[in-house]
């Protein structure tokens, strides 16, 4: 009531001045202008309908105050005849014009240019709305980029990207990855800094404090009969040398000498350090195994709950405890749970038995199978 009112008094005023000759019309209504309402203008449509509109508003604001469909649909605007640019500051008594256009649509830079709730609002909405689309096409591309690379798209990964690339949500994340500003080569620099982490990760696992050893060595192997050489673990013509006479089960080493072929020596050898020093050359690897064992490959399948330090719980069973050889190692998590596979190579199935048996022990695992 208050704001028709003062229009009212302020039209009254306006015929006034205008049916005085002696009063300068142009000059009462600049006086006028702004100080009718210090927080409001009144503003024209070209049909001569008054808007009334804040202290501050722009045509867009005014576009939006006509009608929400011709604020959408608004591609530029004309103040007192002049084509300006859709954030020109609308002053009282200005005439305003909207160009429309169908193919006229929202954009960000529009929230720089609006400045009522009523635009903003409505232009908040539609940009949503056309994120959330983009996003979802974005997210699907996503996926399959990062199978490419080797990575699924779960939680655990999705977090790691919105860290990455700086962002707040998800939703940014597919959005970018959907309107192209995330492209390839950030993706790739992702998964490379990602892989590089796991393999961080899984390094600090292995230092960690090892389960205690509850297992004697004796109940998997008896004896040490034979020794190999190198990484073939060749079986070749050797002499034990009597500086250090060294037994089976000793840590060992291979000196190619000049007459007398290979010379074993214990590793702990007053010789041992002159030798690797001055004739690292011929120095050859070497240790004891059992004969009577035959080793092949086998591989398991273990499934639980993720915790700290499960991954070095694990290979301190296999590595540490049950002395066994690990060929491959790989392991996902997914909301708290995980999923490996160890690929080992066991001298026998008694061993890998009790492997198994050992893994199942371990807090947080829920079940081993041999695939």
């Amino acid at each position: 009531d208050q704001k028709e009112q003062g229009i009212e008094i302020w039209l009254n005023k306006l015929q006034e001045a205008l049916e005085n000759a002696n009063t300068n019309a142009v000059d009462f209504v600049e006086e006028f202008k702004l100080n009718l309402y210090s927080k409001e203008i009144f503003v024209f449509t070209p049909k001569g309908e008054l808007k009334s509109l804040p202290k501050g508003a722009t045509p867009l604001d005014f576009a939006f105050n006509i009608h929400t469909e011709v604020g959408m649909r608004t591609r530029g605007s004309k103040v007192n005849g002049k084509l300006v640019p859709l954030n020109t500051t609308l002053q009282s008594g200005d005439q305003v014009e909207i160009i429309t256009s169908e193919q006229a649509t929202p954009n960000q830079n529009w929230l720089d240019y609006a400045t009522t709730a009523r635009a903003r609002a409505k232009i908040k909405s539609v940009l949503r709305e056309e994120k959330k689309s983009v996003a979802d096409d974005g997210k699907e591309v996503l996926r399959r980029k990062l199978k490419s690379q080797k990575i699924s798209l779960n939680e655990d990964s999705i977090n790691k990207m919105v860290t990455f690339f700086k962002l707040k949500t998800s939703l940014d994340l597919f959005y970018r990855v959907g309107i192209g500003s995330i492209d390839n080569t950030m993706l790739k620099d992702f998964a490379s800094s990602y892989n590089n982490a796991f393999i961080s990760f899984f390094k600090n696992r292995m230092r960690r404090t090892p389960v205690p050893e509850d297992i004697n060595r004796d109940e998997i192997t008896s004896k040490y009969d034979m020794l190999v050489f190198g990484k073939e673990e060749e079986k070749l013509e050797y002499k034990l040398s009597q500086c250090c006479n060294p037994i089976p089960g000793d840590d060992v080493f291979g000196f190619v000498s000049v007459s007398e072929g290979i010379k074993v020596h214990k590793k702990n050898c007053p010789n041992a350090i002159s030798l690797q020093s001055n004739y690292a050359y011929r120095i050859i690897s070497a240790k004891w195994i059992d004969s009577s064992q035959q080793e092949y490959q086998a591989d398991i399948e273990l499934t639980g709950i993720d915790n700290l330090g499960l991954i070095n719980d694990i290979t301190d069973v296999i590595s540490d405890i049950m002395h066994v050889n690990m060929r491959n190692l790989n392991f996902s998590t997914d909301g708290g749970t995980f999923k490996g596979k160890i690929t080992v190579v066991v001298k026998n199935k008694a061993i890998l038995k009790k492997l198994t048996e050992n893994l199942r022990e371990i807090t947080g695992i829920d079940k081993v199978t041999r695939i």
